[in-house]
């Protein structure tokens, strides 16, 4: 496997996080029995009942936006969001990083651009990144680069704003009951109170002996397919190898595992909770099932039933909600001390036939309010 990229960052730590799922009326809800009939599209067989997408997916709420709600209205909403939520005006920012994954390359530029003329942004503060589903941790690895170069107690903003429903076919069974948009953004500072320990990310190449079949594991598609509301329309989507990337996406997230904990000295009573990237049921399922049998006292959580897949917001969406699903998954509230792990791996927007991308960060927990001091260092994976 390819080495990963970093740097060391000091004590650069998130001191923020919001979302917006709250905001009904920026949302439309696709349901299952939404899903069953876009499955069935064109001719499709698609899934031959509601047992199906439940088992398949996980998942019981998706969102897509709402009509006359556009890209760029979802993405403001969230800067004011966590403009409100940080106390943080972003035009003080050192810099802002963005993930929005699409197959359209320059979408991602047009929304930094929109973005920034909007909230009256200084032209080029929002770098744009096109990088998928491990894109919250990309962008948190980007953050500890950027943070050697700039002064103390400087902000770094990172958004993830995931439209997936304008870069996917509604009638390919592999998508239209899992993709959901989101958007997350959070306010990383030297010294925040929850100090990134350990950030990794990087892609990897997935050579033809560790795929079940020659074919590329993702590919762009230029056809007439549907959107999620059910029009023909005529778009660029991505189609996945859906075995290949299955088995590869749970190997890499173990080796990243792996290395998270090899990172750090687990104490007696210290409990290690992992927030895995968000894919389907039956990836997450699968993760879960290898994971505990090499480490049995790894706590998992699982956040796909209210949110779906929402691209590289998955992890950070646990993150902004964390005590909502750690009682959702029947766990206790973190304590002093304990560690959180972000795990993810899926598509390499760079290279979409041959690699993957993966990574993890590491967490120790403090109660709010507090700050851990420690290092961050970027390590490679075992």
């Amino acid at each position: 496997m390819d080495h990963f990229a970093g740097a060391d960052s000091g004590t650069l730590g998130i001191s923020a996080i919001a979302d917006v799922y709250d905001q009904h009326d920026l949302f439309d809800v696709v349901e299952d029995e939404d899903v069953l009939g876009l499955s069935r599209l064109g001719g499709a067989a698609g899934f031959p009942g509601l047992p199906s997408i439940r088992k398949s997916t996980g998942i019981r709420t998706r969102r897509i936006l709402r009509e006359g709600v556009s890209v760029a209205d979802f993405a403001i909403r969230l800067c004011e969001r966590l403009e409100r939520d940080s106390h943080v005006d972003l035009r003080d920012c050192h810099s802002i990083l963005l993930c929005h994954s699409h197959t359209d390359g320059n979408a991602c530029h047009e929304l930094a651009r929109a973005i920034e003329l909007v909230l009256g942004l200084p032209d080029g503060l929002i770098t744009p990144s096109n990088y998928g589903c491990t894109g919250f941790l990309k962008l948190l690895q980007d953050a500890s680069i950027d943070s050697e170069n700039i002064p103390h107690g400087a902000r770094i903003a990172v958004l993830s704003i995931e439209t997936p429903e304008f870069w996917h076919d509604a009638s390919d069974r592999l998508f239209c009951g899992l993709v959901s948009a989101g958007a997350i953004g959070a306010i990383l500072e030297h010294g925040g109170r929850l100090p990134l320990d350990q950030v990794a990310a990087d892609d990897f190449y997935i050579p033809p002996d560790r795929r079940p079949n020659p074919n590329p594991l993702f590919r762009k598609d230029d056809s007439d397919v549907f959107t999620f509301r059910g029009q023909a329309c005529r778009r660029t989507v991505m189609r996945m190898n859906a075995e290949s990337v299955f088995i590869n996406a749970i190997e890499l997230m173990l080796s990243n595992l792996r290395a998270a904990l090899d990172s750090f000295d687990l104490q007696k009573g210290e409990r290690v909770v992992v927030v895995p990237h968000q894919p389907s049921a039956k990836l997450l399922k699968a993760l879960v099932a290898t994971g505990h049998s090499e480490f049995p006292n790894v706590e998992f959580l699982n956040n796909l039933s209210g949110y779906g897949n929402v691209i590289s917001a998955s992890v950070p969406t646990v993150l902004s909600r964390l005590d909502e699903v750690l009682e959702q998954n029947g766990r206790s509230p973190l304590a002093d001390g304990d560690h959180l792990v972000l795990l993810a791996a899926g598509i390499c927007m760079e290279d979409i036939s041959d690699k993957m991308s993966a990574g993890f960060a590491h967490i120790r927990w403090a109660p709010v309010g507090s700050v851990l001091r420690q290092e961050v260092a970027v390590v490679p994976p075992v």
